[in-house]
């Protein structure tokens, strides 16, 4: 099925993408070297085979100061353990078993509190990190929590998915709550800004589908981008993606045109990724495109599904390509991008799923199944 992208409300200008074809690591080093990209040092490998023989590595987070690594692994089916390591020391510094399994949740991010003393993945449990013990419960509730630049604010998304949604923004000092009603809209996920306000991924429920919003008719498979600002100072901006025909046999005869789900922000140069192919501005939502939808669906299906993070300055996503890994490969493809330019600058091989850069950005961690691989970035 081919989209029809002239039907957008808003038509946003794409970047073709250049690709560097750097099969080895020696070939991405070199190939970086020509055009300014960090290039990746092995410094430590952190095996986590103890943990299970059927463990995989899910996600990675460092503490603020960068002295931590908190590594999430699924060690079976419906379970997910916490191993948090010292980079210092090179030492586990604690073991944390999780009751819920939050491993194979894509909108379940692990975060640090901005001092340290406590990680969380939002709602409910919390532990201490040094010593792995837990915490008293807290009072959050609803899922994809995310901190803001400052991580004095954590938001949620409350609502079921047929129901309209609301954001509850959290003040992380004493836990007082703000809520806001997206506007009888279901939002899928959202990400702030560097200037705190929020974007969210949203679509119609109920209350919305075939009514009128922002001036235009709703249809049932519509989705859309809107920012907006707790404070109420700036208005909500608004970019919606009207539904295209699909002409697969025994499908409903409309799908969706865009990919609206929002993941790694960067705070430094205010952008957010879009899907697995574009960055989207947090100022003025406009969007660059690096990958297109045909090479995301014939060529590149995986983009991303490893994770992705941005460096500490904003110039770079680093993102994990599977694809490889479908088709038989061991290892996941790691594909640097220019964030201004949208263009391929180097690709790596190495690790399957999870990836972080340390808050000075002098390190990159990269999961590989039971271990972790920890670089410097020069």
């Amino acid at each position: 099925m081919k989209l029809s992208f002239t039907a957008l409300v808003l038509i946003f200008c794409g970047v073709c993408v250049t690709s560097i074809k750097a099969e080895s690591g020696i070939e991405a080093n070199n190939a970086a070297r020509q055009t300014s990209v960090p290039i990746l040092k092995l410094k430590n490998t952190i095996d986590l085979g103890f943990v299970g023989p059927s463990s995989v590595i899910e996600k990675l987070s460092f503490s603020p100061d960068g002295h931590y690594l908190a590594i999430v692994d699924n060690a079976s089916i419906m379970k997910t353990d916490i191993v948090v390591w010292d980079l210092q020391r090179n030492k586990m510094q604690s073991h944390i078993h999780s009751p819920i399994d939050y491993g194979d949740s894509l909108s379940n991010d692990l975060l640090w509190s901005r001092d340290g003393k406590a990680i969380y993945f939002g709602a409910k449990n919390q532990w201490d990190p040094i010593s792995g013990e837990s915490l008293p419960d807290s009072l959050v509730i609803g899922r994809a929590a995310r901190l803001n630049k400052d991580g004095d604010k954590l938001f949620t998304i409350v609502g079921d998915v047929v129901s309209p949604s609301y954001i509850y923004i959290y003040d992380t000092k004493d836990w007082s709550v703000k809520k806001i009603y997206a506007d009888g809209l279901y939002v899928g996920t959202a990400a702030w800004t560097s200037e705190n306000k929020i974007m969210l991924g949203v679509w119609g429920t109920k209350n919305t589908i075939n009514k009128m919003m922002d001036g235009r008719f709703l249809a049932a498979m519509d989705v859309g981008l809107r920012l907006i600002d707790p404070l109420g100072n700036s208005p909500t901006k608004t970019i919606w993606y009207p539904a295209v025909p699909d002409d697969r046999p025994h499908y409903y005869p409309w799908t969706r045109s865009a990919d609206v789900s929002l993941s790694a922000s960067s705070y430094a140069s205010n952008q957010i990724a879009l899907g697995a192919g574009q960055i989207i501005d947090g100022r003025t939502m406009n969007i660059l495109t690096y990958y297109s939808h045909d090479e995301l669906v014939n060529k590149i299906s995986l983009a991303a599904s490893g994770g992705m993070v941005f460096s500490a300055d904003g110039r770079y996503l680093f993102l994990k390509d599977l694809r490889s890994i479908e088709i038989g490969g061991s290892h996941a493809t790691n594909v640097i991008i220019d964030a201004s330019t949208g263009k391929v600058v180097s690709r790596f091989n190495g690790g399957h799923k999870g990836i972080a850069i340390s808050p000075n950005g002098k390190s990159l961690a990269i999961g590989d199944l039971n271990s972790v691989q920890v670089f410097d970035l020069q």
